[in-house]
């Protein structure tokens, strides 16, 4: 019993730190994606939602298994094992549905992008200052292309922040003043870049938690034949 107990120990404290990792990973992405929820949708702050949800379920999760397992409480050792039981299926429902909608989200992005382009011309602020933001901080202009801004301006030119350091007075290597890369393949890159690492870091956990699992199943079990019910 005792080498299970302490591989179910090793497995907690290692819960617990990925518990960690996905709460401060998921405060960064929701704090990213905020910059620019008017004009990318909520989908990334969403899914920045659930990875912070799910390591704070895990925090909570290893601290019962801790008490279960040190007091040698069955109640919480089953506690456990189902809240674990049901968090393996919630994750292996949530990358399915990840992978079947994956172009739907990324069209969504784009018609996200396009639709707050006539935000940006009606003056909404909000909107406004996420475009210059966007616009700066990924050196791209407009949605696909530079073009995109045309009938969205007064004047029917990009907004200065198309322009490095919004500075539309020297041309660049491509021989215009503008960024010549549209705002969507950044942002659709970006979308997908955090999926992909969702998605590897999803499929470590989801072995490791079922590594878990059976730890506790065999500790639940000595302790019922060493200790009945507790």
């Amino acid at each position: 019993m005792r080498s299970h107990k302490l591989l179910f120990l090793i497995f907690l404290i290692l819960y617990f730190i990925a518990g960690i990792s996905l709460l401060i990973t998921g405060s960064v992405a929701h704090r990213h994606a905020s910059q620019f929820s008017h004009i990318t949708g909520y989908s990334l702050i969403s899914g920045a939602g659930f990875i912070i949800a799910l390591g704070v379920i895990i925090i909570v999760l290893t601290a019962l298994g801790l008490i279960g397992a040190y007091k040698n409480r069955l109640n919480l050792l089953k506690i456990f094992i189902v809240s674990l039981v049901i968090i393996l299926l919630l994750q292996l429902i949530a990358a399915i549905v990840a992978f079947t909608l994956r172009n739907k989200a990324k069209d969504q992005l784009h018609t996200e992008l396009k639709e707050s382009l006539t935000d940006y011309k009606n003056g909404n602020e909000n909107t406004i200052t996420e475009w210059n933001r966007l616009q700066q901080k990924w050196s791209c202009c407009g949605v696909d292309k530079t073009d995109d801004w045309k009938n969205y301006t007064k004047d029917g030119k990009p907004p200065s922040s198309c322009c490095p350091n919004n500075d539309c007075t020297q041309p660049m290597v491509n021989g215009t003043v503008y960024f010549d890369r549209g705002c969507y393949e950044s942002a659709s890159n970006l979308f997908f870049q955090y999926s992909k690492a969702l998605g590897g870091v999803s499929i470590f956990f989801f072995f490791i938690e079922i590594a878990g699992l059976g730890l506790a199943i065999f500790l639940l079990r000595d302790l019922k034949n060493n200790y009945g019910s507790v």
